[in-house]
């Protein structure tokens, strides 16, 4: 038999844990802890169509960008939108594509210059966009080399740490 209390973990019949309960005034009712796990707010359930709309839309923009010449353009709008956060992986997967593409359309040589004119917050939604468009599995040798080069410009390996615990 065992109860969390005030985040302690409880074994009544412990001395010790008597002790515990006068020094911090513990008490069997816990009705004040019930009160406060009802005040805690739920994280909205976002339905996957509205994740999908918002793919949607992004792709029409990057596909005018692409269509019309302007890659970095097209990689800058994508920066500024975070990686679809969605559970269903065949979305996340249709959001890697975006990226994907974006990134293939980029040249080789500008990546070092593009990269080197991006602020942290910038490199680091940029580095999210790369894990997304990894998933794909197509493009390696160009994703890896835009992964090197921003990983190079941070100087740690604390952005993907940051990008791989950011769901």
């Amino acid at each position: 038999y065992q109860r969390r209390v005030r985040g302690l973990l409880i074994f009544p019949s412990d001395p010790k844990v008597q002790k515990k309960k006068k020094k911090y005034n513990l008490k069997k009712n816990t009705s004040k802890m019930a009160e406060e796990e009802e005040q805690i707010p739920e994280i909205p359930v976002i339905p996957d169509s509205a994740y999908k709309a918002k793919l949607d839309q992004l792709q029409g923009e990057i596909t005018g960008y692409l269509n019309g010449g302007r890659g970095i353009e097209a990689l800058k709008h994508l920066i500024k939108s975070r990686p679809t956060p969605c559970k269903n992986e065949q979305i996340r997967i249709d959001g890697g594509k975006i990226a994907e593409s974006v990134f293939s359309q980029i040249k080789a040589a500008d990546v070092d210059k593009i990269v080197n004119d991006l602020s942290g917050d910038e490199l680091e939604m940029l580095m999210k966009h790369i894990y997304s468009a990894l998933m794909t599995g197509k493009s390696g040798a160009t994703l890896f080399k835009w992964h090197k080069t921003v990983l190079e410009k941070v100087g740690g390996l604390g952005v993907i740490v940051r990008v791989l615990t950011d769901v």
